[in-house]
């Protein structure tokens, strides 16, 4: 449970990133990954210009914030732009991992995905497929099944690159999810690269979703 200091804290960095975000590299990365500006916008997702205290370490990377149902931020990841230097992502020491993007669990569907990361989870659910993303094969907890057991079909969207951690991530929740069905992406892609090269279209189609 967050203290009321943490959640005014959380908030505040929030939005002091989220302004920062307009005209930004982070902005420009993210639209050249194809993400629209209303999912920038309704994920809140910022960009670490002034850092907020205690988040010195994180300046010029995307601001990630994990949202509640009432768009209240639980925690924020910190993103580098690009193939940087440095770690891909940084998280604050002593958060929790929690899956992202839960508020699309309390959406009246008979399906869900599942994904690695956030921005695939933003890209899946701006192509039409509702999902959640899970910060890393590593980071999966078993009580997280528990709310993805209610769903018809849950269907991992597995990335296909060399890590193979992808269908990793698939196998992992299958063993815990009786309806799990694991898409992989064609070779070399994960979810936000297939649906730039190939379409929202492709992905529906991909998980069975008709569009008639």
């Amino acid at each position: 449970m967050l203290s009321k200091s943490s959640r005014t804290f959380l908030e505040q960095s929030t939005r002091q990133y989220q302004r920062a975000m307009r005209g930004s590299p982070a902005e420009e990365y993210l639209t050249n990954r194809g993400l629209a500006p209303d999912s920038i916008r309704s994920f809140r997702l910022g960009y670490v210009a002034d850092s907020m205290p205690g988040h010195e370490k994180y300046r010029g990377r995307i601001a990630i914030p994990y949202l509640s149902p009432d768009l209240a931020t639980l925690q924020i990841r910190f993103r580098r732009l690009g193939d940087g230097d440095g770690a891909k992502y940084l998280t604050v020491p002593g958060d929790i991992p929690r899956p992202y993007n839960t508020r699309v669990l309390e959406l009246p569907v008979s399906t869900m995905a599942v994904c690695e990361g956030e921005i695939d989870a933003i890209a899946a659910t701006q192509a039409g497929v509702p999902a959640i993303g899970i910060p890393g094969v590593k980071a999966w907890r078993n009580e997280w099944a528990l709310p993805l057991d209610q769903y018809d079909v849950l269907y991992i969207l597995a990335d296909n690159d060399d890590s193979g951690q992808g269908a990793e991530l698939g196998e992992t929740i299958a063993r815990r999810c009786s309806n799990a069905r694991i898409i992989l992406m064609d070779t070399g892609h994960d979810v936000n690269s297939f649906v730039q090269e190939h379409g929202p279209e492709a992905l529906r189609r991909k998980v069975g979703i008709n569009d008639e």
